[in-house]
């Protein structure tokens, strides 16, 4: 309700008053809703049992880290930085600025001038590059 309030509110002076004000402020709660559903499921919740055993054990050993004091949050950033020094200038960017920072294609394609297509394009392949580092991290040769 909060979001769909302020979209109305900031987007107050785009009303032309060609349909009534209700259908208008209706529209922008459907694609305020159709948006996080889009959201969500680019980033979906994963359940325990989807996960193969070597995921499962990943997640096993960072909770068990995370009951050491302190060693949990400094161990995960070394790892994150050790794979994102793996990748390009641009793709760390990108991978930095939508998973990280948590803006949208939009955003990043106004912040670096790139077109919105490119953005996803680019970003579909760094995280291919970045799970392709992972998993050689995982076997030990990274």
């Amino acid at each position: 309700m909060q979001e769909v309030f302020l979209k109305v509110f900031s987007r107050l002076e785009q009303y032309r008053g060609q349909v009534p004000f209700e259908h208008w402020v209706s529209r922008v709660a459907v694609s305020t809703c159709l948006d996080r559903l889009r959201a969500q499921k680019r980033r979906p919740l994963r359940l325990w049992s989807e996960l193969s055993e070597p995921e499962q054990a990943v997640i096993d050993s960072v909770a068990a880290a995370e009951n050491a004091p302190g060693g949990s949050e400094v161990a995960a950033w070394e790892v994150l930085e050790k794979l994102l020094d793996g990748l390009a200038p641009a793709e760390r960017l990108l991978i930095t600025m939508l998973e990280l920072e948590q803006k949208s294609p939009a955003e990043v394609s106004a912040l670096t001038g790139w077109n919105s297509g490119v953005v996803r394009i680019r970003a579909f392949r760094a995280r291919r590059k970045l799970k392709a580092l992972y998993e050689k991290l995982e076997r030990g040769k990274l």
